[in-house]
């Protein structure tokens, strides 16, 4: 506070060293200070105005209206007046758009719209570019959830459509009749290439397991190893084994056959 104190006291320090002769000119500012004084009061005090004789609502309050049963008056303010006061006047209010009911409600209906690749300036219009909704497929805009939903605002603005649960309807299966053409072109595109001699190869998921698959391989001969040397171990305490030298030196019992062997059947 005693930093704001003297950037509003500026005015009167001024004045106090112009009178004073300390400062021979006004500075720039000093006039249109003057003319529009700071304020000096921070704390932030609601206003309830009367629509009617346009009074504060505190001086309107009669005392008879602040008398309890008991015959006494009202001097704090109790729990429903400080909900009041600091929850509804200063809590901004909740933005409610129509087309965020609309996305809730179509992909929970379509979850697995949501592994689509997208692009995340799709939407963003950054080309200037209008698309024209009166058909669901757009040049340049993939189809997607997005593409049903501005349909539907659009058979609803133009009244295409009675309600908003018609248009999103109609919407939705237009966008099923593309999703089936595009299915089909897809599968009649890959019979033709393999009619052709086309060889396909793996998938991304077929090559993720492939990768996995030869680390879990190599893991499998390391944890194979490392049990014939713990094996090998427990069978002589007294010497000091390796990897190398229980994979060099045959084994004369049958329990440490018999081990490995369960070992592999567990990792296969």
């Amino acid at each position: 506070m005693k930093i704001q104190a003297n950037a509003v006291n500026v005015l009167e320090r001024t004045s106090n060293y112009l009178n004073s002769g300390v400062i021979k000119t006004p500075p720039a500012w000093f006039n249109v200070v003057a003319k529009n004084p700071p304020r000096k009061k921070f704390t932030r005090e609601p206003k309830f105005n009367n629509p009617v004789t346009g009074e504060s609502r505190i001086k309107s309050l009669r005392f008879k209206d602040k008398v309890n049963n008991k015959g006494l008056y009202k001097t704090r303010a109790n729990s429903q007046d400080k909900v009041v006061t600091t929850n509804s006047l200063y809590k901004p209010s909740k933005l409610v758009y129509l087309e965020d009911q609309l996305r809730q409600l179509f992909y929970e209906q379509h979850p697995w719209e949501r592994s689509r690749p997208k692009i995340l300036i799709e939407n963003s219009n950054l080309s200037g570019q209008n698309y024209d909704w009166s058909k669901i497929q757009q040049l340049g805009k993939q189809l997607d959830g997005e593409s049903v939903i501005q349909r539907s605002l659009y058979l609803l603005q133009n009244k295409e459509s009675d309600s908003l649960m018609s248009a999103y309807d109609q919407a939705r299966f237009e966008f099923y009749r593309i999703r089936m053409e595009q299915e089909i072109k897809e599968q009649v595109s890959v019979e033709e290439a393999e009619m052709f001699g086309s060889v396909m190869g793996p998938s991304a998921i077929d090559f993720g397991i492939e990768k996995e698959q030869k680390v879990i391989s190599q893991w499998k001969k390391k944890v194979i190893k490392e049990t014939e040397v713990l094996s090998a171990r427990r069978a002589n305490p007294s010497e000091s084994w390796s990897a190398e030298e229980v994979a060099t030196k045959e084994s004369g019992t049958t329990e440490e056959g018999d081990g490995k062997d369960e070992i592999e059947e567990l990792l296969l």
